[in-house]
């Protein structure tokens, strides 16, 4: 690893002019691609990509949605390209670091502030990316005969740990899952994740504020769209225990939520 990552630095010296005092790898991805760079000034993010399509998909989103929303920048090489080959087949982007704190390191629980923020952040980025799929992310795997019409780019990982807060602004960061498909599934995601758990239970409160906000007064889209969310949450929590080799820790979060989930009814109002 240690000679691996004198490489790593070299390569990113030399194509991005960056005078490296530090790296160190992110031991928060799970998938171990992620490294933190630091200069006597600022910090960056370097993700290494084995899929050359993939790679394109990530850059052309990040160069386009970082322009209206609070997500990582792609820096350009000192050859005005957004990535860097390196090895077979193995591509480097550069991002700009994102300042701010994760929001589960911040709160211990989200008040409504941010409840309502993230909502209206996150209605925000399905209005813009609406019904096209113009990044071509794969679509949702275990939805292929829905007919939920109003479709958009999904972040698909909207957990704790990559959504930011920062003087008041709400962050996304790593896209790398994104898809393309319903809307409705990032709502329901976000919902598993943040407001059922072993720990607090079934955060009702919660859950309806956040499904309010982001439907806000398009009460015909609330109503054609929450009574999928339960199917849609039970459904992504499968494909995720499926095609992931959790520790039993992390299994067992997932396996509580689901069954919480279960217990759970959603109709256009929220309630119970």
């Amino acid at each position: 690893m240690e000679e691996f990552l004198k490489k790593l630095v070299k390569i990113i010296s030399d194509n991005y002019l960056i005078e490296i005092t530090k790296i160190e790898k992110n031991v928060e991805s799970s998938v171990g691609n992620v490294y933190i760079i630091y200069s006597n000034t600022t910090k960056f993010v370097v993700k290494i990509y084995d899929d050359l399509n993939h790679t394109k998909s990530m850059i052309q989103l990040h160069s386009e949605l970082s322009d209206k929303f609070y997500i990582p920048k792609i820096m350009q090489s000192k050859n005005n390209t957004h990535y860097v080959e390196i090895l077979t087949s193995k591509y480097i982007v550069l991002y700009s670091f994102l300042e701010g704190i994760q929001i589960g390191k911040k709160f211990d629980k989200l008040n409504e502030e941010i409840i309502k923020k993230i909502a209206l952040e996150l209605r925000k980025l399905h209005e813009f990316s609406s019904n096209i799929n113009k990044y071509k992310l794969k679509e949702v795997p275990f939805l292929k005969s829905c007919d939920i019409e109003r479709k958009s780019l999904l972040h698909f990982d909207l957990t704790k740990g990559n959504i930011f807060y920062d003087e008041n602004k709400i962050g996304f960061i790593d896209f790398d899952d994104a898809k393309y498909g319903p809307s409705v599934c990032d709502v329901a995601i976000l919902i598993a994740l943040l407001f059922f758990s072993k720990k607090r239970g079934v955060d009702n409160n919660s859950i309806n504020l956040f499904i309010d906000t982001y439907y806000g007064k398009d009460l015909n889209l609330k109503m054609q769209e929450t009574k999928y969310i339960k199917e849609i949450a039970l459904n992504w929590i499968n494909f995720t225990l499926k095609n992931n080799d959790f520790n039993p820790s992390t299994t067992e979060s997932f396996e509580v939520k689901k069954k919480l989930i279960e217990k759970k009814s959603f109709d256009e109002k929220g309630d119970n």
